[in-house]
């Protein structure tokens, strides 16, 4: 059975880029399957596959994995991945602190500033508090892209990054890169350049609006 990607809308389901953007840039074949999140019954379609109904949820063979840092783990550990994580163990210890950060963090930035790829840029006011988690990314991603040289967070393109991404949409989509080093705006840049984004990009901006937003 070939791998299926289950995710949410790509105008704003940030959690499923992610496991997305790892599948596409390692070239993996697999099988997407989109839930609408606007459908009132999408909750029951997830829980017929999983106990979290969430997006993003992973099929292979009769393994079930959700949480798409659970499913970047298992394809790093179950496929030759290209775009992984570090070789070297205390790189690849530190990209996994850093993913993990973001898994459980920046949660007033996303709160205030929801996914949407289909947002035309253009500035909103913020909290402190959202200024704060700015501040916060910052000064980590850009001591990453000091330390490792660039030019993508632990030098080459990983887990790492697709992780990021729907940040660098966020930070692009709500003007907020104006505080950020020339570092971190030349970082984001890149992330929005990268083929697979843009094609996420795009086929986000062809869906429908949502009333209900999936943060």
């Amino acid at each position: 059975m070939s791998l299926e990607l289950v995710i949410g809308n790509k105008r704003y389901s940030s959690w499923s880029l992610r496991a997305w953007l790892v599948l596409t840039l390692n070239e993996l074949a697999f099988v997407e399957r989109r839930i609408d999140l606007q459908d009132p019954l999408y909750k029951e379609s997830l829980r017929a596959l999983t106990i979290p109904a969430q997006v993003p949820i992973l099929r292979h063979e009769d393994l079930v994995v959700f949480d798409s840092l659970a499913i970047c783990e298992y394809l790093a550990e179950n496929f030759a991945l290209t775009h992984g994580w570090p070789q070297d163990r205390r790189r690849r210890a530190q990209a996994r602190s850093f993913c993990a950060m973001m898994h459980s963090g920046y949660s007033a930035l996303r709160r205030e500033c929801p996914m949407n790829v289909a947002r035309p840029p253009s500035a909103t006011p913020i909290s402190d508090d959202a200024r704060a988690d700015i501040a916060t990314l910052e000064h980590a991603l850009g001591g990453l892209l000091r330390e490792h040289g660039g030019p993508f967070l632990m030098g080459s393109l990983g887990i790492i990054d697709a992780y990021h991404a729907p940040l660098m949409l966020r930070l692009d989509r709500y003007a907020l890169s104006a505080t950020l080093s020339s570092e971190l705006r030349a970082y984001m840049a890149r992330m929005l350049a990268l083929p697979a984004m843009q094609a996420w990009v795009e086929a986000g901006c062809q869906e429908a609006p949502l009333v209900r937003l999936e943060r």
